[in-house]
């Protein structure tokens, strides 16, 4: 009788595990009950000040591994490609001088797309139309560090996102996304970073929303790379969600997600590349 017990038990479970739950259970007639945050931007830093102390700051000190794809990025930028014979720069300048500040207004609304279009996108786009030459698969070596040199432009310059006219629906959309429970733990981005943010989970201390979007691409000695915002939310939040499908990148979903972050981090300066635990 155990042992049939037990045998439904799991049964139970795996099928719970075969389900995506990708219903936003936070919302009442259209409406997102938003959480109320568990801490300020400012008591979060304390904490995280408190907790890691200086370690990222001297690791950084010696040395940010992502500097090399740095490098990388601006030689790309550089480099001829594409039946037009144009680089980046032919464009842009010899070393992006047209771009600086540029990255500070993405991601943004795109009439071309009729949609958020980011800095992967758009450097793909210039690809194909301006320059002739094949898209980059997205999250790969090249199209990262290409974003993380354009990105590096404006450095120490405030994000200034803007979220009026048509990029209104889209803020909400990805505000959705945000509030929306996935996966077979039922969770959404909400609860860890509104409702628990401040308390600590393994070897981390949950962040605020306000810090998501100023420091990518990032390096993580998590992953031993540089990788980009959305590396992060699908491979590790979305994926821990147990969702059975993962997004793609750079799909709907995810870019309004993006700009729903970067929104938050609105003032905030970018400074890339980023260095992580």
């Amino acid at each position: 009788m155990i042992k049939r017990a037990l045998g439904g038990l799991i049964a139970l479970l795996l099928i719970a595990g075969a389900i995506s739950v990708i219903t936003p259970q936070n919302s009442i007639a259209g409406e997102i009950q938003e959480y109320t945050p568990n801490i300020s931007a400012e008591e979060y830093e304390k904490r995280y000040n408190e907790f890691y102390g200086d370690a990222t700051k001297k690791m950084a000190e010696e040395g940010n591994p992502a500097e090399m794809l740095l490098d990388d990025g601006k030689a790309l930028f550089q480099k001829v490609d594409g039946s037009k014979g144009k680089s980046c720069a032919s464009c842009h300048g010899q070393n992006g001088e047209k771009l600086k500040g540029a990255a500070t207004t993405y991601p943004k609304y795109n009439a071309g797309i009729k949609g958020i279009i980011t800095l992967p996108v758009q450097i793909n786009r210039c690809r194909e139309n301006q320059m002739g030459a094949k898209p980059w698969k997205y999250d790969t070596p090249d199209i990262v560090a290409v974003e993380l040199f354009v990105k590096s432009l404006s450095n120490g310059m405030p994000i200034k996102i803007s979220i009026d006219g048509p990029a209104k629906p889209f803020y909400e959309a990805g505000k959705k996304m945000y509030y929306t429970r996935l996966g077979q733990w039922n969770w959404n981005c909400a609860i860890c970073h509104i409702k628990y943010s401040g308390h600590k989970t393994r070897a981390n201390i949950l962040s605020t929303n306000r810090h998501h979007a100023d420091h990518w691409p990032t390096y993580r000695m998590a992953w031993q790379s540089t990788g980009t915002i959305q590396r992060r939310i699908i491979n590790d939040c979305i994926k821990n969600m147990r969702v059975d499908k993962l997004p793609e990148y750079e799909s709907e979903d995810i870019r309004n997600l993006e700009f729903y972050l970067t929104y938050q981090a609105n003032g905030l300066p970018i400074q890339v590349p980023g260095l992580r635990f």
